[in-house]
């Protein structure tokens, strides 16, 4: 039997009710106004794994002031027990499902609308609460796949020399990813985010091939060791670029996956930027680094998110809720699936069926 639950968030007069910065109840937001509006359809099917148990996590987007909200979800689903949670380290929110060997149908149907606003940062000094800037500190440490010392503090050091300003730090990382990084095609999914890997792969061929989450992972790596706060943002492509076709994603966004960076600065907040599309554009267009094109995106992308970009979380190196039985994941912007207790490659469509689908609100 299918149960199908939904949720919705409005305003009183019917209009989107989010934070000042982003919309207010008394407007009515068009996409003139630099708001996108989707409407977001996933659909997963595990039936293929007959007589065994299937239990399913998939990573969902949260609010982001001035710049995401999730203003209606809903699920159906077959499944023996389900449940939405933000019980992880990083209060990443999830929908698990879990069906019983006995079931023959195994399906969920996941819907939502979010409004997406592009997230440009002006760099003006602002006043962050204690709070904000303890917990942004905890962005320091590393990870176990996020090392700060040995090649990467160095690599760092290198970058960054006798500079001491932490936003001019972050845009020498940034600057040096563009222009040591490319993208390769043969790389699996968004990569698998290893910045010694990257560093090594420097050293003996003197450039870095890789995907998002590779490059993502390597600055937000050079920029903790060089005492930024920074995370890697897994997300997925929603709908078409207003800058590039190589930035967007048509309405069946299944392969769209695609990791950004923050970096905090103490008196800015928190800063979006996004150095490994700018390799992505090179390779699409089939234009030169140096380019005035590449140049200006590159300018621009030191500080934007374009809204047709959906955010899922920071999450890296953490456990999952419940628990699952292969342990921490490494990442969390693809679903995750085992089937009596093994993993389920997320690659692997014949044995993992799922498709993602939007489509944006007419003007």
């Amino acid at each position: 039997m299918h149960r199908r639950e939904f949720i919705k968030k409005s305003a009183l007069t019917g209009a989107i009710c989010l934070t000042p910065s982003f919309l207010t109840a008394s407007s009515t937001p068009t996409l003139k106004e630099g708001l996108a509006l989707y409407t977001i359809r996933w659909s997963f099917d595990l039936s293929a794994h007959k007589d065994k148990q299937c239990a399913l996590w998939v990573p969902l987007p949260s609010d982001i002031n001035g710049f995401q909200r999730v203003i209606e979800f809903g699920n159906t689903t077959n499944a023996e027990s389900h449940f939405e949670s933000d019980h992880n380290r990083y209060g990443a929110r999830t929908f698990y499902a879990h069906w019983d060997k006995s079931a023959v149908s195994k399906t969920l149907k996941l819907s939502m609308s979010v409004a997406l606003r592009d997230r440009q940062c002006d760099f003006r000094p602002k006043r962050i609460c204690p709070e904000t800037l303890e917990k942004a500190r905890e962005f320091l440490a590393p990870s176990a796949h996020i090392p700060t010392d040995g090649a990467v503090a160095k690599v760092a050091k290198n970058i960054t020399g006798a500079e001491k300003d932490p936003l001019k730090k972050a845009r020498k990382i940034y600057d040096w990813i563009v222009a040591n990084s490319y993208r390769d095609e043969s790389v699996q999914g968004c990569g698998v985010g290893s910045p010694n890997a990257m560093l090594s792969q420097l050293e003996q061929d003197g450039r870095m091939g890789g995907k998002c989450l590779d490059m993502s992972a390597l600055c937000v790596a050079l920029m903790r060791a060089s005492g930024i706060p920074a995370r890697e943002v897994m997300g997925i492509r929603v709908g078409a670029s207003r800058l590039s076709p190589a930035f967007g994603a048509g309405e069946d966004n299944t392969k769209a996956q695609h990791c950004k960076v923050e970096f905090f600065i103490p008196n800015m907040g928190w800063i979006p930027c996004d150095p490994a599309d700018i390799t992505k554009l090179v390779l699409k267009e089939k234009i030169e680094k140096n380019s005035p094109r590449a140049r200006a995106l590159a300018d621009k992308f030191f500080g934007f998110w374009e809204n047709n970009w959906i955010a899922l979380n920071h999450a890296r190196d953490f456990d999952l809720y419940p628990a699952n039985t292969q342990g921490s994941l490494d990442s969390f912007g693809y679903p995750y699936a085992e089937v009596d207790g093994e993993y389920l490659d997320p690659f692997e469509p014949k044995s993992y069926r799922y498709t993602f689908h939007s489509l944006k609100g007419a003007e």
